[in-house]
């Protein structure tokens, strides 16, 4: 009943905020996130979408918004590269010059591609109930969470693990052969991806740092499953984002 409630909530969210109540396919998935979340699946087994953004700059509140969004899917600890998701997007305001220095998207570019609204009901649906995962996941769902809240009125449902908090707690636990003592609280990903022996390539594209992520996530399923997290609730309590 309670998963009833949750969910006739959204849709009358939608509608209000929207004006309309011919709910997109893809937002139709995000009212049965929470009932398809299973705290007792093994984390090798389950699937995952590892993502990640670039924006046209670090501070939301200033008019910062997304700028592009790439994933890749993961079971079984296996990453699935023929499945991929990239788009660019159209911000509708500046690019600073100093961010493309960063990410290379120009707004010549950038005004070409579709806007959020569009871009959000593609990765709603390339995600589906799957637990998503991001470093420094926190950056990345602000901006994402305001993008969905600006068009469709909530906030993205699924599960949300961060890679930068795994890190720690691995840190934390044990692995001076793979965690440098004198570091094992710096969590920027390069620092991370080094301990790791990860090699980031296309840094700085969203679709780059989610492979990257991805790998990254890769070599901490093994690690977290000797130390005794095996499930996904196990891995929600030491690294979710709520």
């Amino acid at each position: 009943m309670l998963n009833f409630l949750k969910t006739n909530k959204l849709r009358k969210v939608y509608t209000r905020h929207t004006g309309r109540d011919d709910m997109p396919d893809a937002l139709r998935k995000q009212l049965e996130v929470k009932k398809a979340y299973q705290p007792g699946t093994l984390i090798s087994n389950n699937p995952f979408v590892i993502f990640d953004t670039e924006t046209t700059g670090l501070h939301l509140e200033e008019g910062d918004r997304l700028l592009s969004l790439g994933a890749v899917k993961m079971t079984g600890g296996r990453i699935h590269l023929g499945d991929a998701f990239y788009e660019l997007i159209n911000p509708k305001g500046p690019i600073p010059t100093s961010s493309i220095f960063i990410h290379g998207i120009t707004p010549d570019i950038a005004s070409a591609r579709p806007p959020i609204s569009d871009i959000l009901l593609k990765f709603l649906d390339y995600m589906g109930h799957d637990v998503i995962i991001a470093h420094h996941a926190f950056f990345d769902m602000k901006f994402l969470n305001h993008a969905m809240q600006n068009c469709f009125g909530f906030p993205i449902q699924n599960r949300v693990i961060d890679t930068a908090l795994v890190a720690a707690w691995i840190g934390r636990m044990e692995d001076v052969e793979l965690i440098a003592p004198e570091s094992c609280h710096d969590t920027r990903f390069d620092a991370v991806a080094i301990h790791f022996g990860i090699t980031a390539n296309d840094r700085h594209t969203a679709f780059g740092d989610a492979l990257s992520t991805a790998l990254l996530f890769q070599r901490f399923i093994n690690i977290l499953n000797k130390n005794g997290i095996k499930t996904l609730g196990q891995l929600v309590r030491i690294a979710g984002v709520s």
